[in-house]
């Protein structure tokens, strides 16, 4: 038993006889699962206390070993999870670019393109952390036709059970979702959802490699409450996505400048108001509330399910009440390609250096260096640093990065 022994917290317990072992799960946790699974139309669904990271993680993982091969073709702008698991994994990573800097959506065209006989599986993001989303039906039918797996990272996504656009049942084989970002569970829970039973060796295998051996049961206990919400509050969360799409037509009929987003978040482009994000973000801190990612150019406000009815009317008066000046010039990142010298896992685990990021130009790559949020690399492992690469980590606040030192 944890050291706790249950005083301060009575569920905190461990893998004892009658709890079930996550990664191997027969009991009590199988159950749950299967309850989980039958809400989102998964055929499988493995808990995960690691995060969306760690399901990012095992369905790689599990996609390598169901295909037996080791390419990916995935949005360039995904989460950091990607390229530590290419690195851990030694994968091969095609890019797939978006039109915009740190975007996610990416063309169908694009995505066939990136396949060829090697490719294991294509990997998605969405949703962004601006609210931007791929056509995952579209990117599905591609995937389909080349017989390679779609890999979904949903981590702002899970309250799509809710909507009917889930990247399941648009046609993903596996999808990464986070559980505490927009439903009531506690941090750091999150899913692995598969479409065909058959994936579900792997995956658990996957999870095991990665996760802890001491999963929190704390976060066990939170997801299975969490499938009772779901099963139970299906209007009371529709009527939260409902309650966002009203405050944006609000906000949008007073002159507040917006930038199109998925059903659980506002994104103000706080420069068309004459502002930085970061400084939309100090005003709304200054009222009581907390912006998700405040950047350059905007402000980003992510909802749950069991937002308070209050807060709709505070956040728009709010938002309406701040005064407008002339728009403000904001430079705008174009999409960057460096060039690859190497593989992800021969860069990270070369011999390296520290060196600020104005040195570093024309340099390789040796580590992750990513804003957070949206954590997303701006230049990964084995790439040639480009000028444009060390003006966008500078324009972000990185100003030091890990380099090849041969």
């Amino acid at each position: 038993m944890p050291g706790g022994k249950g005083i301060e917290y009575p569920l905190d317990i461990t893998e004892i006889n009658g709890a079930d072992v996550l990664y191997e799960s027969c009991g009590i946790i199988r159950e749950s699962e299967c309850n989980t699974a039958g809400l989102f139309g998964a055929a499988e669904t493995c808990y995960s206390c690691g995060g969306a990271t760690l399901s990012i993680q095992a369905m790689l993982a599990a996609a390598v070993s169901l295909t037996g091969k080791k390419k990916i073709a995935a949005g360039r702008y995904s989460h950091k999870s990607l390229i530590n698991s290419a690195v851990l994994l030694g994968l091969n990573v095609k890019w797939i670019y978006p039109d915009t800097f740190l975007g996610a959506d990416i063309k169908p065209e694009d995505v066939e393109r990136a396949i060829d006989g090697d490719t294991a599986a294509v990997f998605v993001n969405s949703v962004d952390y601006l609210g931007g989303q791929s056509d995952i039906a579209a990117i599905s039918e591609v995937c389909k036709k080349h017989g390679v797996l779609l890999l979904a990272d949903n981590a702002h996504g899970a309250y799509k059970v809710f909507t009917g656009d889930h990247p399941l049942s648009l046609g993903a084989d596996m999808t990464a979702d986070s559980a505490h970002k927009t439903l009531p569970a506690i941090t750091g829970t999150a899913y692995l959802h598969l479409a065909d039973s058959a994936y579900l060796s792997a995956a658990k295998s996957a999870m095991s490699l990665f996760g802890s051996s001491s999963p929190s049961y704390l976060m066990l206990d939170s997801l299975d409450l969490c499938a009772k919400y779901i099963a139970e509050e299906r209007e009371s969360a529709l009527h939260t996505t409902e309650r966002v799409r009203e405050l944006k037509a609000e906000l949008i009929s007073a002159g507040v400048p917006l930038y199109p987003s998925d059903d659980m978040r506002i994104t103000v482009d706080a420069a068309a108001m004459g502002y930085t994000g970061e400084q939309i973000g100090q005003l709304i801190r200054g009222k009581g509330a907390e912006c998700e990612m405040c950047g350059n150019r905007y402000a980003v406000l992510l909802f749950s399910v069991v937002q308070p009815e209050k807060d709709f009317a505070v956040l728009s008066e709010m938002l309406r009440s701040i005064p407008r000046t002339e728009p403000v010039e904001i430079r705008e990142i174009p999409v960057i390609r460096p060039e690859a010298a190497m593989t992800a896992r021969e860069a990270y685990f070369s011999a390296k250096k520290t060196v600020s990021v104005k040195e570093a130009v024309g340099m390789i790559c040796a580590g992750i260096n990513s804003p957070c949020p949206p954590c997303v690399p701006i230049v990964y492992p084995g790439e040639v640093i480009p000028a444009e690469a060390a003006e966008a980590m500078l324009y972000y606040g990185v100003g030091k990065i890990e380099c090849c030192s041969l």
